[in-house]
């Protein structure tokens, strides 16, 4: 059958109650319809309207990225396979829509500049993500969503969630009400077929006592199985019938990472190779150099620290939420926001500029759908996706296309690109 959004939006409604996207345990999102950016994705849905429907389509352009002659992606036409394990899952027929071609590079040329917006959470609070996902594909790019798994469990089954070393149910982020979880289903298989990757973000974000800066491997492997769990079985621990299937296996789908508070990589490594993933983005790198494999054969695809106020940060949102209003989401006057505003802008244009002008290493972004300050970080990522992505040279991937990418070059090509 033919994957269209209205079968995906039958019976979804707007996010109805506050939760975490973010790295922060126990702050809030906005409530719907505040600190909204402008050009929001309008996305129409109704309760028990199995018709609703929602537009991701373009601007029209001649040139819609900064490569002239390349023509505009036109809309996603995905048909599904049949229904897989309880439902949950229809893999779409033939490969994923709107993946860039791979080219090999020729000995001594230059690659395209690569820039990678990852999204830690990615509920389907307030239909944010799809925003992203229409700015992105406005301009021939994709991205990374690292799911937070559980955003697939409603709170009223939270004892389905069987964390390590705490009692069931347990999460240091908000469970979300009936309507996001829902959403957050539905904007998940609308991602996907606009070219956009599923990563994961793991469950319950907990910090220590007994969180994930000590977890063991063991540990780290019931919590992935809690992953494929929620994410693969949804339509069984909730009932719903009138959602359409994710588009995906995710048991394939799901091949990199990014852990809670950046903590726990080097015990999630040996797990992570053992299920065939084939890279992470967990820890932090010093400076933009092409990633390498890891002794366990990932790629570590970690951000890295950039230039900021005569020192360097990590180029996420949440650091410089804490850096600049020392980690209060509600701080700053309209004038202090404006200010943090621009310098966070500022900052990942210089980033890019730095990389684009020197060796090219892959620009990775991290982001939250947590509107702090007023939103004002979650308005300059809508506008800087159209900036970047119409930038001469200068390409919107995933993190598994970035793999494919590499994968496919020559050896010592790719080791030039990586000794630079």
């Amino acid at each position: 059958m033919t994957l269209d959004r209205r079968s995906l939006l039958g019976l979804g409604v707007a996010a109805g109650a506050a939760g975490l996207a973010g790295c922060a345990p126990g702050a809030a999102t906005t409530p719907p319809g505040a600190a909204r950016t402008p050009g929001t994705l309008a996305v129409t849905s109704a309760a028990a309207s199995p018709t609703a429907t929602a537009s991701l389509t373009p601007t029209a352009s001649a040139s819609p990225t900064g490569s002239p002659g390349e023509a505009a992606w036109g809309e996603p036409d995905v048909k599904l396979g049949p229904p897989i394990g309880d439902g949950s899952q229809a893999p779409a027929i033939g490969p994923q829509p709107f993946q860039r071609p791979i080219t090999k590079l020729a000995k001594g040329e230059k690659p395209p500049q690569f820039v990678v917006f990852s999204w830690d959470g990615a509920s389907g609070n307030e239909d944010a993500i799809l925003e992203y996902v229409k700015a992105a594909h406005a301009v021939n790019g994709t991205q990374t969503l690292f799911t937070s798994a559980l955003y697939f469990l409603p709170k009223s089954l939270r004892t389905q969630y069987q964390p390590p070393r705490r009692p069931a149910g347990d999460s240091d982020i908000n469970y979300m009400s009936d309507p996001t979880v829902r959403r957050t289903i539905i904007d998940t298989a609308i991602a996907w077929t606009y070219g956009n990757e599923i990563g994961t973000h793991f469950c319950g974000h907990f910090q220590d006592p007994n969180g994930v800066p000590s977890w063991t491997t063991d540990d780290w492997e019931q919590e992935i199985s809690q992953v494929y769990k929620l994410m693969t079985t949804w339509r069984t621990i909730t009932g719903w019938t009138d959602i359409g299937p994710l588009p995906f296996d995710y048991t394939k789908e799901l091949v990199g990472a990014r852990t809670p508070l950046l903590a726990g990589r080097k015990t999630l490594l040996p797990a992570a190779k053992r299920h065939g993933w084939r890279y992470d983005s967990s820890g932090v790198r010093g400076r933009a150099a092409w990633p390498v494999k890891d002794d366990y054969g990932l790629y570590d695809l970690s951000m890295f620290s950039v230039p900021f106020r005569g020192s360097s940060i990590i180029p996420m949102d949440y650091n410089f939420l804490a850096s600049q209003a020392k980690g209060d989401q509600e701080a700053g006057s309209a004038a202090e926001r404006a200010t943090w505003k621009a310098e966070h802008a500022a900052t990942l244009r210089a980033a890019l500029k730095k990389c684009l002008n020197g060796n090219r290493a892959p620009f990775v972004i991290g982001n939250h759908l947590s509107p702090w300050l007023g939103g004002i970080y979650q308005q300059n990522l809508l506008a800087l996706m159209t900036e970047f992505g119409r930038t001469p040279q200068v390409q919107l991937v995933s993190f598994r296309w970035l793999c494919d990418w590499m994968d496919a070059q020559d050896p010592d090509v790719l080791a030039a690109l990586q000794a630079s």
